[in-house]
């Protein structure tokens, strides 16, 4: 990964509590602030759901056509040829629909996010390209908006936490297009194809649904369908999700991933059996289960540092790193495992992270 360990620990605020049940979530949110980490963006909700995140009554969508991305000649020839390049480099790669994020605003309390459409393809040709600065320049120049021309598909990030506190992650597939053998949450895209028709109009079996509705449940529901898939787990084991807000890589165009979070009524022992079966829909795209014991994941807090907009404790350096008792700095098998977390993992898994420590939800002992 090219982001270091020490400049992605700098983002994330020390958690004062272990938490290991959900509180009381907030009932609105005033308003959503963007924070820059390195090459991380968060856009988290304010105030913090902090113990729960947010509900599935707090988020919104709004589809239309407007949010479809910015075209031009030139801009799609270039995204041809990134593509059969890419494709000849790895025939496994297929193009498909995906919905696309055109921003976000609060209204009424509720986080509506304005939903269009894109594919893979265009991904691979605008946020992925070695282009990508160049089609945001373009964008702002022509629109006003770097984010005009980019593809931004909608991804979707899960943090499970198991009965006994473990943090699930997978390392990806090598054959994957995208971080190939990196650590990472379960997780994808939701899918424009599990509602929509070949004309662009809903399914039957939505009847008369809102169509936005229709849209954010299939935003929201994907998240736990991709656990489901990749791990073997079912739906059922799984708690209710919350929202825990999105991070845009900066690396990547400001490509999105939104984080969402639950806990599994199953043990860490039970998730390993569970995916050592083999049997679920995409055991092929992660090559290996990679389980975060508590006894880790309370070390995090002991290593990172104090956000910019915070003020640090008494006998902190403002720029320093807390520091770690003697006896943990000699004997550190679980501070290692952290910091190997961190260095192996995703954008996404990054992301997620911060956005988890910011809700105050991973278990610390």
């Amino acid at each position: 990964m090219n982001l270091s360990f020490q400049s992605f620990v700098r983002c994330i605020s020390l958690s004062t509590a272990g938490v290991h049940a959900y509180r009381k979530m907030s009932k609105n949110i005033l308003s959503v602030e963007r924070v820059q980490c390195d090459s991380i963006d968060l856009v988290r909700p304010v105030p913090a759901g902090v113990g729960a995140a947010i509900s599935h009554t707090q988020l919104g969508a709004k589809f239309e056509p407007s949010n479809h991305r910015q075209t031009s000649a030139d801009l799609e020839e270039q995204i041809n040829k990134v593509w059969e390049t890419k494709c000849a480099q790895n025939p496994r790669l297929y193009n498909g629909s995906k919905f696309r994020l055109n921003g976000w605003k609060v209204s009424r309390g509720k986080w509506i996010l304005n939903i269009g459409l894109t594919s893979y393809k265009d991904l691979c040709g605008t946020n992925l390209s070695p282009n990508s600065q160049w089609i945001q320049e373009k964008g702002t120049k022509n629109f006003g908006n770097p984010q005009a021309y980019m593809s931004d598909p909608v991804g979707v990030g899960l943090v499970l936490i198991t009965s006994d506190g473990f943090l699930v992650l997978t390392r990806r597939a090598y054959w994957t297009g995208e971080y190939p053998g990196a650590l990472d949450v379960p997780g994808g895209h939701p899918e424009p194809q599990r509602i929509f028709k070949d004309d662009g109009t809903l399914k039957p079996e939505f009847g008369a649904s809102n169509v936005d509705d229709v849209v954010l449940q299939e935003v929201w529901s994907s998240a736990a369908q991709e656990a489901v898939d990749e791990l073997g787990v079912s739906r059922e084991q799984m708690s209710e999700l919350t929202f825990l807000g999105i991070d845009l890589n900066m690396d990547a165009g400001g490509r999105p991933s939104l984080g969402f979070y639950a806990r599994l009524s199953l043990s860490s022992d039970q998730v390993r059996e569970v995916y050592s079966r083999g049997v679920q829909d995409e055991a092929d795209e992660s090559s290996e289960l990679f389980l975060v014991s508590p006894e880790t994941l309370a070390r995090l807090p002991h290593l990172l540092r104090l956000p910019r907009e915070s003020s640090p404790p008494s006998g902190v350096p403002r720029e320093g790193f807390v520091t770690l008792p003697e006896g943990e700095r000699r004997a550190g098998k679980e501070v290692e495992e952290a910091i190997r977390v961190v260095e192996e993992a995703t954008p996404s898994l990054r992301g997620a992270l911060l956005l988890t420590h910011y809700h105050s939800l991973l278990p610390l002992v």
